[in-house]
């Protein structure tokens, strides 16, 4: 899932969660407070006309032997201009009372049900008759009325006439005072059911919430896609930028936009790339320090200090290598070791600088002739070795002599003016010496003989 469809999946359900939770604490709080406000307002009519049907009779007792309380509410809501609610009827729905008006409380009145005589408290009933009910199913909302002593007057079919008001009830009960004494207590009992209008209202309301809340999953999806593209936007320079550092690009530059988190992400993402760019190329500078380093640490492992040539471990390590594959192919190698004619009297003679002038001069003719696929090195004081690859005895033996004669007229006057310089060398053709070393110990038993018979020549077998 992309992390649009993710931003804007976070917006919906969030504004979905907000309005259903204000929308429903709004319904359950509108409800609550209807309820309230019905419920005293309820009670305040009810109180007002028990405190004047007593104020008028003095007592219960007094007023039932001339009116019901039934029949005083009816007048007193004709002197108001009220149409009294119809009566109920078995298995008919009772409907509220108008609007303005109160629920009817009390038990329903017989009709011309006559009072008891004036004195005498109206007649108990023994029997406990269950509340009536509304169409629905729901108790109406009516009042209890006890004495001063907490005895119920009127039970609204809950309590038996006589009965004493539990204590449950009697800490809501509300005192109705004539003159200075006690005459009733009202307490309020039962759940109040809502009017047609005031249903027509609350649907009303629900319908208001239901349409809030589609315009809120609206807007959501719409804040949803402008804002997730425009973030989506942003995060998408941040990855392919990252995806071209995956493949090598090290440098790269997203643009900052803003102030919020992803310019400060995007401001750091160009510090740090410019960083590690920096770095990987000091790193590869460096890398390539190394490698140079080692390749010359290699170089001086490998050559003669004096005059550059290749040392005797190398020769032997490749001359090794050359003899087997002359072997193996059946290809033909020659083996020449040399040495500078009466170089210690040269040294002695002319000094020992004389002496490294003479070596580097002659290890430069010897590597400025060779040919690419030749092996040439100092084997040792005035030694000097050669390996000839892909050469006959013969062709190595005037390639040696070629090199005798360069080295013999070579202007040595120029080195001092006194001084003469000549080479002996024995050259060695022949694999079946078995190894590249037997190969050169024939050679060096060959260059013994050319020094025995007079030096400054090449011999060879």
């Amino acid at each position: 899932m992309s992390l649009r469809t993710k931003f804007m999946l976070a917006l919906l359900l969030t504004g979905l969660a907000a309005v259903a939770m204000v929308g429903g604490l709004a319904y359950v709080g509108m409800t609550k407070k209807v309820d309230v406000i019905r419920r005293q307002h309820a009670a305040d009519t009810f109180y007002e006309g028990m405190s004047a049907y007593l104020q008028k009779y003095g007592s219960w007792q007094a007023a039932g032997g001339q009116e019901g309380f039934d029949e005083f509410m009816h007048s007193r809501r004709d002197a108001q201009g009220s149409r009294p609610p119809p009566p109920e009827q078995d298995g008919e729905d009772r409907q509220g009372p108008p609007q303005g008006g109160e629920d009817r409380p009390g038990p329903r009145p017989g009709e011309d049900r006559p009072g008891p005589p004036q004195g005498e408290e109206p007649a108990r009933r023994d029997d406990r008759p269950p509340p009536p009910r509304r169409g629905n199913g729901e108790p109406p909302y009516h009042f209890i009325v006890a004495d001063q002593d907490y005895r119920v007057l009127l039970g609204a079919g809950v309590y038996r006439r006589g009965e004493l008001l539990p204590e449950s009830a009697r800490k809501d009960a509300r005192a109705v005072k004539v003159g200075d004494r006690v005459a009733a207590y009202i307490s309020p009992e039962g759940i109040f059911t809502p009017s047609k209008q005031e249903m027509q209202y609350m649907d009303a309301m629900r319908e208001a919430l239901l349409a809030g809340v589609t315009g809120a999953a609206a807007l959501a999806v719409l804040l949803g896609v402008l804002l997730s593209r425009g973030l989506s936007r942003k995060l998408s320079h941040l990855t392919d930028a990252v995806r071209a550092m995956h493949g090598g690009s090290l440098l790269q530059r997203v643009p900052v936009e803003g102030k919020d988190e992803v310019a400060a992400l995007a401001s750091a993402f160009n510090d740090m790339s410019e960083q590690l760019a920096h770095s990987h190329e000091e790193l590869k500078a460096t890398h390539q320090t190394i490698l140079a380093q080692a390749e010359q640490m290699r170089e001086l492992s490998v050559r003669d200090a004096l005059t550059k040539l290749h040392n005797r471990r190398h020769f032997d390590e490749h001359a090794t290598t050359l003899f087997s594959h002359a072997v193996r192919h059946k290809r033909p190698l020659s083996m020449v070791i040399g040495d500078i004619d009466f170089f210690k009297r040269i040294n002695d003679q002319f000094s020992h600088a004389t002496g490294d002038a003479v070596l580097r001069q002659v290890g430069e003719i010897l590597r400025s002739h060779m040919r690419l696929s030749d092996l040439v090195a100092r084997y040792g004081g005035e030694e000097f070795v050669i390996a000839f690859p892909e050469t006959e005895l013969p062709q190595a033996a005037a390639l040696c002599d070629k090199l005798r004669n360069l080295i013999e007229g070579f202007p040595w006057h120029e080195v001092h003016p006194d001084l003469k310089v000549t080479m002996s060398m024995g050259v060695y053709a022949d694999l079946a010496a078995g190894t590249a070393e037997a190969m050169l110990q024939k050679a060096d038993a060959l260059l013994y003989r050319a020094k025995q018979t007079g030096r400054n020549r090449v011999c060879f077998a």
